[in-house]
């Protein structure tokens, strides 16, 4: 199946520069995975270490004791641990997405983003209307080589695309590209 990019490409038109998306956007999903794990595991180890010393006077208030035997039958039925792991899931999946279905392709005319599985989002500028570039790389993604770009077109429209691999040299590539088209027009 082609990408959306290789379709939309006028005759004539080349692609100078396409960029990827970086791996650090599953750093955050993997992160609360590990967190998931642990909380598991810790709240896994308390139930099941306090559960057959719990000796509480129940019976002298009900609502309490509807309160306590609902949440440990909450944590016993597992159901909260599948809440837990489809909020850590979601999120690694949400990052595949991204990662796979996620384009950003500077043209000899144009700057071409597209994200989505399902439906589809574009945002497509010109480079004649291209007004300014602009990077954002944390500390850590100065080190590891990634970060954010935007770019800004005459009137508010802006195309944004992130985490990518070397944001840097997309950021010089356009630059390069629009000095070219700017003196072609000149000359």
């Amino acid at each position: 199946m082609a990408r959306y990019v290789d379709t939309a490409l006028r005759p004539g038109e080349k692609i100078l520069y396409d960029a990827k998306v970086h791996w650090a956007i599953f750093v955050t999903p993997f992160v609360r995975l590990i967190i998931f794990a642990a909380v598991l595991s810790v709240m896994w180890g308390v139930f099941n270490w306090k559960a057959g010393d719990i000796k509480l006077d129940l019976d002298s208030d009900p609502e309490f004791k509807g309160i306590v035997s609902g949440l440990f039958h909450f944590i016993s039925n597992g159901l909260f641990f599948v809440i837990l792991a489809l909020v850590a899931l979601g999120g690694f999946v949400n990052a595949l997405i991204y990662y796979f279905n996620s384009d950003f392709v500077l043209t000899d005319r144009r700057v071409i983003a597209k994200f989505g599985l399902l439906s589809r989002t574009t945002s497509e500028q010109r480079l004649s209307k291209v007004e300014s570039i602009h990077v954002y790389q944390s500390f850590l993604g100065r080190l590891l080589n990634y970060g954010n770009i935007t770019v800004t077109g005459t009137g508010s429209s802006e195309t944004k695309f992130g985490p990518m691999v070397d944001p840097v040299a997309c950021k010089h590539a356009l630059e390069e590209e629009l000095d070219r088209n700017r003196n072609s027009r000149e000359d």
